[in-house]
């Protein structure tokens, strides 16, 4: 194979952080997974390759090896050298950081050091002797495949049979299970979305929500009903509660991802309802109060 140059695939520069690789390569993958480009023939080849490029730049250690390669690899077109006239000897005296380790830690079991020169030269000698070698093939990247489960599904645990091609597959989501989590299975991998709750919004463990209460109840106090994800909690409102004002419930947030007894908090914001129409007597009491 060529060499790739995994930076500028994945978009980024090369003192990208480990963070802004993953940001990247997720941002990419939804680009140009298969699954969303049905009529563009390129999308396929476009995510191996991306995904090749985070495979090597996400392991710590295969990313110091390939920095170490390509640095080499800049010093040696900086010297002039082209490909297939120069054995990696006498390129390596020329000075700057030298890669030390096994090819195959990089490029999979069997790299040599002809296939150092195929892969970051595009082809060339081993030990100056001009012997080509074969390409070697990139291997065949994991299929990623994707299922939606809604909030409650999420927090109480669901076993769902989905149809992956002409298979089908029985699979137990543990409670918890993280939006965008990957899961391993024998068809490659499955990535879970967790649609959006028109009530919940998450953050990792902690659930937050708004809460609409009598104006009555803020002002006087009072204990109120809350639903959440798993029944009905019973909040105890002080009197003089201001609006936005945010009560925190322990432990009836998400449950942690493969702890049975783990959770996270629920916060809860407080909204006054105001009313749109008073009976006469709800008007006569506001006027009297307005009065004090």
């Amino acid at each position: 194979m060529d060499y790739r140059d995994y930076y500028k695939d994945l978009g980024l520069e090369r003192n990208a952080s480990a963070n802004d690789i993953k940001k990247a390569f997720r941002s990419l993958a939804r680009k140009y997974h298969p699954d969303a480009n049905p009529n563009d023939p390129s999308a396929e080849e476009n995510f191996k390759r991306i995904s090749q490029a985070n495979e090597i730049l996400s392991d710590a250690e295969k990313k110091s090896k390939y920095d170490a390669l390509s640095n080499q690899y800049q010093q040696f077109k900086s010297q002039g050298g082209r490909s297939g006239n120069t054995s990696f000897d006498a390129f390596s005296q020329g000075g700057g950081q030298q890669f030390e380790g096994d090819l195959s830690d990089i490029f999979g079991d069997g790299a040599s050091m002809s296939d150092f020169f195929d892969a970051m030269f595009g082809g060339g000698s081993s030990g100056g002797g001009g012997r080509r070698t074969k390409q070697r093939q990139p291997k065949p990247q994991q299929r990623i495949y994707s299922v939606t489960l809604t909030l409650q599904e999420a927090f109480t645990g669901v076993s769902k049979r989905l149809a992956l091609g002409n298979e089908k597959i029985d699979i137990a989501f543990k409670p918890g299970i993280a939006d965008k989590q990957q899961l391993k299975i024998p068809q490659g991998m499955l990535e879970v979305r967790i649609a959006t709750d028109h009530r919940y919004t998450r953050d990792g463990n902690d659930l937050s929500c708004i809460e609409v209460v009598p104006i009555t109840t803020m002002v006087l106090g009072k204990k109120h009903p809350v639903p959440t994800l798993s029944g009905t909690a019973m909040l105890t409102i002080p009197a003089g509660t201001q609006p936005d004002a945010r009560f925190r419930l322990r432990g009836l947030g998400m449950p942690v991802y493969g702890s049975s007894d783990q959770r996270g908090d629920l916060y809860v914001a407080m909204k006054a309802h105001i009313p749109t129409s008073l009976t006469d007597e709800e008007r006569t009491l506001y006027e009297q109060l307005d009065k004090l």
